[in-house]
């Protein structure tokens, strides 16, 4: 027992600790899960502290401070990534919308309707005129949803996006679309849309699936 003691001071104390930290930093960048990642860097870093600040003859200030800052930093990613996947009380609307967009995680769903507007029809109003610009993408919960394309007369079924052709390629809108009184929907103002977007690559990839994937729905339906 003594001798398994002193050999585990050797490696806790002395030079042979940074393998043990350089381990969690490999077991890190093996994970997938960004959780797991980052754990296992925290786990490193503190390891670091302690091979700075046992090993050398003098403590390694410079190394030892670093190591505290990735730390810090490493944490509070872990704290936001747990924060990101975690659902929290949102009102009805929201709720609905979040099931129908499954593809985002709580936090991005939540940095998205944070720019959105929410409104009900209260008469016949026509959201988008085709061949006229569009500058928004709306998405309609429920209620009736009217188009016309090139003089042919169809209905949308809602769910359902409004304005994503002319949002992904920047064109005027496809066709008329008119939403009948009392329908539900919410709209993005589309530069503000694509500016959050390029800052929230994981966002674009979910809301750009779920587009994606509501274009399907419309022409299996039709």
């Amino acid at each position: 027992p003594g001798e398994a003691e002193g050999m585990l001071g050797d490696l806790l104390v002395k030079e042979n600790i940074v393998h043990v930290g350089a381990a969690l930093y490999l077991a890190g960048f093996l994970c997938r899960n960004q959780r797991l990642l980052r754990g296992f860097i925290v786990a490193g870093d503190i390891v670091y502290v302690l091979y700075f600040y046992l090993a050398p003859d003098e403590p390694l200030w410079g190394g030892i401070f670093w190591s505290i800052v990735f730390t810090i930093a490493n944490v509070a990613m872990v704290i936001r990534i747990v924060a990101d996947r975690t659902p929290r009380r949102m009102p009805d609307d929201h709720h609905r919308l979040h099931g129908f967009l499954d593809t985002l995680t709580p936090g991005e769903f939540r940095r998205l309707v944070r720019i959105g507007e929410w409104r009900t029809a209260q008469e016949a109003v026509t959201i988008a005129r085709e061949g006229e610009p569009l500058h928004r993408l709306a998405y309609v919960l429920d209620g009736t949803i009217s188009a016309e394309k090139a003089g042919r007369r169809f209905a949308i079924p809602a769910p359902a996006f409004i304005g994503e052709i002319a949002f992904l390629t920047d064109r005027p809108a496809s066709a008329t679309v008119t939403l009948a009184e009392g329908t539900r929907y919410v709209s993005f103002d589309s530069t503000r849309l694509r500016r959050l977007l390029i800052g929230a690559p994981a966002l674009r990839i979910g809301l750009f699936a779920a587009i994606n994937r509501d274009l399907a729905d419309k022409v299996a339906k039709a």
